[in-house]
């Protein structure tokens, strides 16, 4: 019954994950009840500041979640088999949060004119969710929103690492999901300052929490995570994807770099 329970909890994280990503792209296009430009626009200095804050707050607690140290304290409260499956919940929490609370900066910085043009920003856009959501199956969709580690406890099965290998996007960039995300965030035919605000802020993060998540790959994984990041660029993908000679042991146990 309780593993039951278990199963039916993380369908609902991963159900509410999913609601939150689906409320931002509507969010970053002004679509939905929550647009980042709609709603009375915010005063000046004291918006940005309030905003920042926001997304100071969500970002670093999104990080803490996802440090193997917190992640150890964490699971001795925490059955290990929810530990994902409650990161996904918070983070579909505080998403939500950010997107309900955000105050407007609807001042306008650029405008794209014709509607070929925005015609092709609007599926650059619509490109980068399809790369973050791919990038998920090429390493384990259902582990990365916590739903295999689940399903495992509840058949009684040991944790089961997830196999990566340098094929398909990952052999492409190290990084797909985060670069999907740089791409969602700046692709847009209306850049007003809120929007650039969030943006730069992101697009921040991610530069910043990078180099942090592949030292701890580094350390947990050894040679095989230094040649695979001495072959693969991290962001901007490579016209040749990464051959099997090229990086060694390609079906090395090695935990996804992508939060």
């Amino acid at each position: 019954m309780i593993k039951a329970l278990f199963l039916l909890y993380a369908l609902a994280c991963y159900g509410l994950g999913f609601l939150a990503l689906l409320a931002l792209a509507g969010f970053l296009l002004n679509l939905g009840p929550w647009g980042i430009d709609t709603g009375a626009p915010g005063d000046g200095l004291a918006a940005i500041a309030a905003n920042t804050l926001l997304l100071f707050g969500y970002f670093g607690l999104h990080s803490v979640m996802a440090r193997p140290s917190f992640k150890r304290h964490w699971t001795r409260i925490l059955p290990p088999a929810l530990e994902r499956a409650t990161y996904v919940l918070v983070a579909g929490l505080t998403l939500l949060l950010v997107l309900t609370t955000w105050t407007p900066l609807p001042y306008s910085l650029w405008q794209l004119e014709g509607d070929s043009a925005r015609t092709f920003v609007y599926a650059l856009h619509g490109l980068g969710w399809v790369v973050m959501v791919a990038a998920t199956f090429h390493i384990n969709h259902f582990e990365f929103f916590g739903l295999r580690q689940v399903w495992r406890h509840l058949r009684s099965l040991p944790p089961a690492e997830v196999p990566f290998s340098a094929r398909f996007l990952y052999g492409l960039a190290r990084h797909p999901i985060s670069l999907g995300w740089m791409i969602v965030f700046w692709a847009t035919q209306d850049m007003s300052l809120g929007h650039l605000l969030m943006a730069a802020i992101a697009t921040g993060y991610i530069l910043v929490i990078t180099p942090v998540e592949e030292a701890d790959l580094e350390r947990q994984v050894g040679p095989i995570y230094r040649d695979y990041r001495a072959k693969v660029p991290a962001f901007l993908p490579r016209l040749r994807r990464a051959s099997p000679g090229r990086i060694r042991n390609r079906e090395s146990l090695v935990n996804c770099p992508d939060r």
